[in-house]
């Protein structure tokens, strides 16, 4: 697993995630058997190089090994991204997704955190950029 990607394991380690302070991140939810899975994994992992200096985390749970994870989740299908901010879950992806479209749903959560409209995320104005 990429150095920049966080394995959890635990029910503290995804309450801690999932606190009020738990920051902006993208959870997958997959496991070995899953052929998209696999396939998506090497694309979560250059995202998660990518950004390592920007302010998301970037989250594996596998569901095989650790299903009363997932199941907090209601997780139904395989690969799963869960874009969450503090503690709050902004958005779902279901199916196996590519570098491109993880990075774009960085970006999303990422200005989500910021406090950015939607006006302001669809044109791509910073609310710094206003000033």
């Amino acid at each position: 697993m990429a150095k920049n990607v966080i394995d959890i394991t635990t029910r503290e380690e995804l309450n801690e995630l999932m606190s009020a302070e738990g920051g902006s991140a993208i959870i997958d939810f997959w496991a070995g058997w899953c052929g998209p899975c696999m396939a998506m994994g090497p694309h979560f992992e250059a995202v998660a190089d990518e950004y390592a200096e920007e302010p998301i985390q970037f989250v594996k749970i596998n569901t095989e090994h650790h299903p009363e994870l997932s199941a907090s989740f209601n997780i139904r299908s395989l690969p799963t991204m869960v874009m969450v901010h503090n503690g709050e879950i902004l958005d779902l992806s279901i199916g196996s997704q590519n570098a491109k479209a993880i990075a774009k749903k960085a970006d999303w959560v990422m200005s989500k955190a910021r406090g950015e409209g939607f006006l302001d995320r669809l044109i791509g104005r910073r609310k710094d950029d206003a000033k």
